[in-house]
């Protein structure tokens, strides 16, 4: 465990680095006032006292964690506070080394060093990470089997309209070969379905946040700051699947086991969570036309894939 003294060293360099440092108090705690000093920071006093120089917000907060984690990762994460409390930016004017004193700052709810580091481990996990709770494995399979299920659906549809088009271009019925080398097993075919289901959970999961599967469980995927989930995180996670499938989902399910927020490996690729929406911030969630948009962009997205694949098939 480090010493007071090597924390304030690592503290000094991320404050460098990021134009000062923040803190967070609860909201029912006393606040500061803008251009006020502070006299204790994380539960120690620095010789020189701290400016407060503006409002800050929690994701400031858990990048200033992550920026810890960079710097010291033999330290472990610490806690990344709670979205509802209030955080702030200071500055030193100039800084000579700590001393140790009682701790009167927060670290979002509650303080996360109080008294000496000596006896505060930056390992381990006492509280979800992001202050979301994240959904346990089993409930998730089960979205993923109800969206597979929707593939097949879509698939169905799609068979049907792709043999609708070959009659249409034959003239009235279609070529029987041309059927026969649809419904053969191909290599296109194959690909053509695990893409089709890639670009239905990237389009939902960025559009709104949820599948089908996981809005009839009532789980959303969010950003580790409580945002909506950003495209290039969906494919991130979509991507990472892939890898949590591996041996039957048991890559998936142990990445799972041993995080407290329930994060797959897709989901730390990504920063992204997967918790019920009863959780999610009320400014975070995202309307029901939304989802609509996203799932009939998503089916869609799915059987032109599908149906890019049987036409690469028919002709190969």
């Amino acid at each position: 465990m480090p010493t007071v003294n090597e924390f304030w060293e690592v503290a000094l360099q991320v404050a460098s680095e990021r134009g000062g440092l923040v803190v967070g108090f609860a909201k029912d705690s006393e606040q500061p006032e803008l251009g006020s000093a502070l006299d204790n920071l994380f539960g120690f006093a620095p010789k020189a006292p701290a400016t407060v120089i503006s409002l800050s917000d929690w994701a400031d907060w858990v990048e200033q964690v992550e920026a810890f984690y960079r710097l010291r990762p033999d330290w472990g994460r610490a806690k990344r506070g709670a979205a509802d409390a209030n955080y702030y930016r200071v500055k030193f004017d100039q800084f000579d080394g700590p001393t140790n004193s009682a701790s009167g700052t927060g670290f979002g709810a509650s303080p996360p060093f109080s008294g000496s580091l000596d006896v505060v481990s930056f390992s381990g996990y006492a509280a979800p990470l992001s202050g979301f709770q994240g959904v346990t494995f089993w409930p998730r399979m089960l979205a993923r089997v109800i969206d597979f299920l929707l593939h097949y659906l879509a698939a169905f549809l799609a068979g049907l309209l792709f043999a609708l088009i070959l009659a249409v271009a034959a003239g009235g019925r279609p070529p029987a070969w041309a059927l026969q080398r649809v419904f053969e097993r191909h290599f296109a075919g194959f690909v053509a379905g695990i893409l089709g289901m890639f670009a239905y959970h990237v389009i939902c999961t960025s559009i709104h946040g949820s599948t089908l599967g996981k809005l009839l469980l009532r789980m959303q995927v969010i950003q580790d700051d409580g945002s909506p989930c950003r495209p290039k995180s969906a494919i991130l996670r979509e991507l990472g699947f892939f890898v949590d499938a591996l041996f039957f989902g048991m890559v998936g399910y142990l990445a799972m086991h041993e995080d407290p927020e329930q994060k797959r490996v897709g989901d730390g690729w990504a920063d992204t969570i997967v918790c019920k929406r009863a959780l999610v911030p009320s400014a975070m969630k995202q309307t029901g036309m939304r989802f609509v948009l996203g799932l009939l962009l998503g089916i869609a997205a799915d059987m032109a894939l599908l149906m890019t694949g049987w036409l690469i098939q028919m002709n190969s």
